[in-house]
């Protein structure tokens, strides 16, 4: 073995000659000389000169090298170069191979290898579960593209609605090192098949709007089909809203009784207009004035519908304004304080902190509720409202007797649309408080 052609080689690999790199590591050793380095540092400088049969058998040659390691990157790459070369079959069972070595820090190259080579090969179901391995697999920078080929086969499938969500997914994690353009081609082709036209050129348009990318001849004939499948829609909606045909425009004398014109005047034995008494002419006439007057009356019944239920919309909207600005609330402050004076009495501190505005601190709702008298029955006496703010005066009937008032200002709660007690404070100024 030469080590001096190998470190050439080396050296010729790292410039990007790969030509002198692929001519010194092959002649630093014989065939039957093992060295797993030199032939993978071969095999990708063949790769690189697009020489994918002879790479594949370089890396072949160096995984006969058990202490070299590098197992799942040597087996991966071969299963490229196999599948350059068209031979799909045994591509899969390299990459396959490749996803068994534990050691191997990213197992999601090998399967999206063995993806691809599976769906060249017509194995649509075992293709994206290999995507799906590769979309999920923690080292992989670039989850989207994984995805976007599962969208691929879900498509293949007949299963378009799994694969426009799968799209959907991969253009939400699309990263700068994704094709956002590929990635809205497919869900274009994805919307088609779903039956989504419409959904399915916005899709196309988003994927070739600058111009960079360029549709392949699947996505081509899909959007191809779009387009017609819009105009026959187009064609069926015109269709059903088109007036009814028209009667002959001609110029006519409307005067003319032998049609020479064009148009014939009624004929007594249709029309009946020329049997009609001059008393049958007035009572006709009264009867097309009354049910033109109903039709005017039907015609207007709707409008009027919508008016009033307008008016009675914009009434209620308004009344629960003016009583938001009053003071008003759901739950009330008196249903707040009662709740609060009795929740705190049967010792579930749990529903009377609900009572309290969340802005209080621990230690201050504990005050509150430890100050309120067991067994006491409440009532509000006074109240002066505002929209966002009250102070009411509230009258405590004491178990054993007595009475206790109270100073409780209240907020308006997390909703904005009921009230929570804010400060709770004894009133010592009444004359009867025990």
């Amino acid at each position: 073995m030469n080590s001096q052609l190998i470190q050439q080689g080396r050296a010729a690999y790292r410039a990007g000659d790969f030509s002198a790199a692929a001519q010194m590591l092959g002649a630093a050793k014989t065939p039957s000389e093992i060295m797993g380095e030199a032939d993978h540092l071969r095999g990708n400088a063949l790769m690189h000169l697009g020489m994918y049969a002879e790479a594949a058998e370089a890396y072949a040659a160096a995984l006969n090298d058990g202490t070299y390691g590098k197992r799942g990157a040597l087996l991966t790459n071969r299963g490229k170069a196999l599948a350059a070369v068209g031979d799909y079959v045994t591509a899969a069972q390299a990459f396959s191979a490749a996803t068994q070595d534990a050691s191997y820090a990213t197992p999601f190259k090998a399967y999206l290898g063995l993806g691809n080579a599976l769906f060249q090969s017509g194995d649509f179901a075992n293709a994206g579960t290999a995507f799906r391995q590769a979309a999920i697999d923690g080292a992989n920078p670039a989850p989207a593209a994984a995805l976007g080929e599962l969208g691929r086969c879900f498509i293949k499938l007949g299963r378009p609605a799994d694969a426009v969500e799968t799209y959907r997914t991969a253009i939400d994690f699309a990263g700068p090192r994704d094709d956002t353009r590929a990635l809205n081609a497919g869900m274009g082709q994805a919307l088609s098949a779903a039956g989504r036209p419409s959904e399915a050129l916005d899709a196309f348009n988003a994927a070739t709007a600058d111009g960079i990318y360029q549709l392949t001849p699947e996505q081509a004939d899909e959007l191809a089909r779009v387009h017609d499948s819009l105009a026959a829609l187009s064609a069926q909606t015109a269709m059903a809203t088109a007036p009814a045909p028209a009667m002959d425009t001609t110029a006519v004398d409307s005067l003319d009784p032998t049609g020479a014109t064009g148009q014939f005047m009624p004929d007594p034995s249709d029309t009946g207009f020329f049997t009609l008494s001059e008393s049958e002419m007035v009572q006709q006439d009264r009867q097309d004035r009354k049910q033109a007057k109903v039709r005017r009356r039907h015609r207007h019944t709707g409008l009027k519908v919508f008016l009033v239920l307008l008016l009675l919309i914009v009434l209620a909207a308004g009344g629960l304004g003016f009583a938001y600005t009053r003071g008003m609330g759901i739950p009330s402050q008196e249903s707040v304080i009662t709740d609060l004076f009795q929740a705190a009495g049967d010792g579930d501190t749990a529903k009377a902190e609900s009572c309290l505005a969340s802005s209080l601190s621990e230690d201050a709702k504990a005050m509150i509720i430890s100050s309120i008298p067991q067994g006491a029955t409440v009532s509000v006496e006074g109240m002066d409202q505002s929209m966002t703010e009250t102070t009411a005066k509230v009258k405590a009937s004491l178990s054993k007797g007595g009475e206790q008032e109270y100073t409780v200002k209240f907020v308006r709660s997390d909703n904005h649309i009921g009230w929570a007690v804010s400060s709770l404070d004894i009133d010592f100024s009444a004359a009867d408080n025990q």
